[in-house]
């Protein structure tokens, strides 16, 4: 492969997270546009894609794009940040996190209200959905590790760090608030508080900020 397609091979890969972010927004507005009596303020990002809801054709292959996209984007920093490491820890738990993602989407629906312990299917889906946010959170704090050794990504380094800690905050907060009325807006301030960073990363990539560096931070 010449060095002028490796590079549209990785600017196409990091457009993957805006597409991510994009098709993300659309299936939660759809969702809560097509689910009767639904709150974004006080109910589940999940509760969209339960068991019986009422957008579920319409929001589960778009909540399954935006999950896949996650993996190319995944791919795309690898190359761009990390391009001497085979395995780099930071973007393989980001990939990691859009595969379970997207077993959560296709196997495991929440039960009605998202409500623990009624059915298997259901319970797993919690448990998957846990550690699939940490996952996200760490990546992106160990990618922004590894932007602070290259020159080209060192400007960049502060701000995911930093979104990493604000999603952190956010997790504990939406984590205290489960069981309140304001659980739905917690959630999504979390969800957005990483997928801005899709974005913004994502774009960066994609406008051709290719070196990096070959440690595996």
């Amino acid at each position: 492969m010449t060095e002028a397609k490796r590079q549209g091979s990785v600017r196409l890969l990091g457009s993957c997270g805006v597409f991510a972010a994009a098709a993300f927004a659309l299936g939660d507005g759809l969702g809560i546009a097509l689910t009767p009596g639904y709150s974004a303020w006080s109910d589940a990002i999940s509760e969209l894609v339960e068991r019986g809801a009422a957008g579920k054709r319409v929001v589960d292959p778009l909540l399954l794009l935006y999950h896949a996209l996650v993996i190319p984007f995944s791919i795309g920093l690898r190359r761009a940040i990390h391009p001497g490491a085979i395995l780099p820890v930071g973007p393989v738990l980001l990939g990691l996190a859009g595969l379970a993602g997207v077993i959560l989407t296709l196997f495991f629906p929440c039960d009605p209200g998202c409500v623990p312990f009624v059915s298997l299917r259901g319970t797993l889906h919690i448990f998957i959905a846990i550690p699939m946010g940490i996952s996200i959170l760490i990546a992106i704090w160990l990618i922004g590790g590894a932007m602070r050794a290259s020159p080209s990504w060192h400007g960049l380094a502060g701000y995911s760090r930093a979104t990493a800690i604000a999603g952190a905050g956010l997790a504990a907060v939406t984590i205290a608030m489960a069981e309140t009325d304001r659980v739905g807006l917690f959630k999504r301030l979390l969800t957005w508080s990483y997928l801005q960073w899709y974005v913004v990363t994502g774009l960066a990539v994609a406008r051709g900020r290719m070196t990096g560096r070959g440690p595996d931070g």
